[in-house]
C-alpha cells in the first residue's frame, strides 16, 4: 500500500514539475506566448504553490504512518477552531460570492491534538467551498448530543455520482480528473481528514442531499462535561 502510495504521488508531483519546467524555459528562450513574463511567472508561482501544499500533505501523512502512538489529548475548543477556519475561509467565499450560513454552540470541548483537528476541518471546508459552484449556500452546523457533538458541512448545488462515494477518502482520488486543473486539489484532502479524524475516533461519511453534499463528523464518546468548566 505504500508503494502505490509513492507511485501515485511521484505521478501527481509529475505533471506540475513539467508545466513548471515548461514555463520557466518558454520565457529564458523568449518564445513568443511567454513574453508576458509577468503572466507566466504568476502561473508558475501558483504551480509551485500547489506542489508545495502536497508535499506538506505527503510529509503529514507519512509522519502519522511512521507514528502510531496516541495523538494528543488536550481540551480543544471545536467552537473556536470551527470559527478560525471560517474565518479564514471568508475571502475565498467572497470572491465567488457564496454564502456561508453558520450555528456553533457557545461551547464544545473535546478531547484532541488542536493542530491536527484544524488541518482535518480545514480540509472539508475547503473542499466544500471549493467544489460549489457561484453564489451557492454552505451550511455549517456544530450540534450536541448525549454522547458527543456532530459537525455537519453541507453545500449547494452539486452532487456526487453514487459510484464515487465510497473512494471519496482513497488517496489521490478525484471525482472527476479535470477537478486537478479547476482546482489545484491534491486528492489527499480527504484522505488526511480521515486519517486525523480515525486517530481521534471521530467518525466522518459523506452523502448526497437534496440540494447538494453532506459531510458529517460525528465525536462521540469524547464529550466530557468536566472539559466545559476547566477550559481556558
Amino acid at each position: 500500500r505504500r508503494s502505490a502510495f509513492f507511485a501515485a504521488a511521484s505521478h501527481e508531483l509529475k505533471t506540475p514539475v513539467t508545466v513548471l519546467k515548461g514555463q520557466l524555459s518558454g520565457m529564458l528562450a523568449g518564445v513568443d506566448i511567454y513574453q508576458d513574463r509577468d503572466k507566466y511567472l504568476a502561473r508558475s508561482l501558483a504551480v509551485t504553490g500547489r506542489m508545495e501544499k502536497l508535499i506538506q500533505e505527503m510529509l503529514t501523512i507519512f509522519r502519522m504512518e511512521q507514528d502510531d502512538s496516541a495523538v494528543r489529548s488536550d481540551p480543544v475548543s471545536l467552537t473556536e477552531l470551527i470559527q478560525e477556519q471560517l474565518d479564514l475561509a471568508e475571502d475565498f467565499a467572497q470572491l465567488k460570492e457564496q454564502q456561508i450560513s453558520v450555528s456553533l454552540p457557545p461551547k464544545a470541548v473535546i478531547q484532541g491534538d488542536r493542530v491536527l483537528l484544524s488541518c482535518a476541518i480545514s480540509n472539508l471546508l475547503t473542499n466544500a467551498l471549493k467544489y460549489s459552484p457561484d453564489a451557492a449556500l454552505i451550511s455549517v452546523t456544530l450540534s450536541e448530543r448525549d454522547t458527543g457533538f456532530i459537525l455537519d458541512i453541507e453545500n449547494s448545488g452539486v452532487h456526487i455520482p453514487p459510484e464515487s462515494l465510497p473512494r471519496l477518502f482513497e488517496p489521490f482520488y478525484r471525482v472527476e480528473a479535470s477537478r486537478s486543473r479547476e482546482t489545484g486539489g491534491s486528492g489527499l484532502g480527504l484522505y488526511l481528514a480521515r486519517m486525523i479524524l480515525d486517530r481521534h475516533e471521530a467518525a466522518c461519511t459523506v452523502m448526497n442531499t437534496g440540494i447538494g453534499v453532506r459531510v458529517t463528523v460525528n465525536f462521540s464518546c469524547q464529550k466530557d462535561d468536566r472539559l466545559h468548566e476547566n477550559y481556558t
